[in-house]
């Protein structure tokens, strides 16, 4: 799966304080965890010559990983100070970690190969996500693709935490229309969460694609 060759693991990673945030304890709960099996689906799309990524919401930086042994340069964004440390950890220059909101983060138009956005969208309010998704959709370069999870009304978490966002699939749907769907998975399954409580989830796993003809304001 290597994309090209991978500079030495001893080089210092560049980090990027922008702005700290609350301490997000999912970063300390997964960390070390295996990559997300999903995030092998979307690599398997990216358009040759492609070699930058951002994942949005790092957390434990094991998707970040996946992505620089893919050959892969990344900027990863997450507001917690305990990232800051992993990324260091990793020790890998084609990594840049910037410490940040996502929604203040400033994306590059079309700078990006390929966008992860795995469990960190449904984390926001819903004007911010409707806010956010044309800049990500702006971010991607021609061919460029965009790997998020969602969350539907079904989820457990829908009836309580008011200041998340959960939408149906066909809200889902429209709101990345600008972008061609290659694989929308939806499921609904009781599991448990990163610290271990019992949980239903209703998930919309998604891959899409940028073609030439999308132009965003």
């Amino acid at each position: 799966m290597k994309r090209g060759s991978s500079r030495s693991a001893v080089e210092p990673v560049r980090v990027v304080p922008v702005r700290s945030g609350h301490v997000d304890t999912y970063a300390a709960l997964r960390a070390g965890s295996e990559a997300n099996p999903f995030l092998i689906d979307a690599l398997s799309h990216l358009p040759m010559g492609g070699s930058r990524a951002l994942d949005i919401g790092a957390g434990p930086l094991n998707d970040t990983r996946l992505l620089l042994g893919a050959g892969l340069s990344v900027d990863a964004v997450d507001h917690d100070p305990l990232v800051a440390r992993l990324a260091g950890e990793i020790g890998d220059r084609r990594l840049d970690f910037i410490q940040a909101d996502i929604r203040d983060f400033n994306i590059a138009r079309g700078a990006y190969a390929l966008i992860v956005a795995i469990h960190a969208l449904p984390f926001l309010e819903r004007d911010d996500v409707f806010r956010l998704v044309p800049r990500l959709v702006d971010g991607l370069a021609h061919d460029g693709i965009l790997c998020c999870t969602m969350f539907g009304p079904e989820d457990g978490w829908a009836a309580c935490r008011p200041r998340m966002t959960f939408l149906s699939r066909s809200s889902v749907e429209a709101l990345f229309r600008p972008l061609e769907p290659l694989s929308i998975t939806e499921t609904r399954y009781d599991g448990v969460t990163a610290n271990s409580r019992a949980k239903h989830w209703h998930v919309m796993r998604c891959i899409f694609r940028r073609r030439a003809t999308v132009s965003c304001p």
